[in-house]
């Protein structure tokens, strides 16, 4: 079977998954579902890539057999995970999706569902846990653990020895200083 990948949510940040996984040349196809598909006005096509239908249960089951891979391209932390666990269940490859020019040790680890954006730097003994984005051009450093389905915005640097929760929004641009604790569900500002 090809590599044939399965994006839920056409939006933004979808399109920049979609554009990432294009890069990495690993899938043969890309195509979407997303909730506008049945508003009238909507493109059935999204930067040359197909909108099948709806993100619904009902959909995904109706394209299992044609995609090997899905991924969730869904912003929000807390709707991103439920469906990658329900994308899960139905027994799809939930890859880690990594622009080439991200920079990542070999003793960082990533989990599935990871998407991890264009110039970002991981460094040794990091651990990227599920569903988690690591927008254009973050550091995380040495022993840092970013948690399950939290986004780490663009330009953030994350010092060593930081531990983030799950389900957090850093924001923009943030610097958060070594050995520092946050727990789950915080947003931090841009800056």
């Amino acid at each position: 079977m090809k590599n044939k990948l399965l994006i839920l949510g056409s939006g933004g940040h979808g399109r920049v998954v979609a554009d990432v996984a294009e890069k990495t040349k690993f899938f043969q196809e890309i195509s979407f579902l997303d909730d506008n598909f049945l508003n009238r006005n909507f493109s059935k096509s999204v930067d040359s890539k197909k909108v099948l239908g709806e993100i619904s249960k009902r959909s995904i089951k109706k394209y299992a057999s044609e995609f090997s891979h899905a991924f969730v391209g869904i912003g929000d932390n807390q709707i991103r995970i439920n469906w990658l666990k329900i994308l899960e269940t139905m027994n799809f490859e939930i890859p880690k999706i990594i622009d080439p020019s991200a920079e990542i040790s070999k003793y960082a680890v990533l989990e599935k569902g990871s998407f991890i954006n264009t110039n970002v730097v991981i460094q040794c003994n990091a651990k990227i846990q599920f569903g988690s984005i690591l927008n254009t051009s973050c550091t995380i450093d040495h022993d840092s653990i970013i948690g399950e389905g939290t986004h780490i915005c663009p330009g953030v640097n994350v010092a060593g020895n930081v531990n983030i929760g799950k389900f957090c929004w850093i924001g923009i641009g943030s610097q958060i200083i070594q050995n520092v604790q946050i727990g789950d569900n915080v947003t931090v500002g841009g800056g």
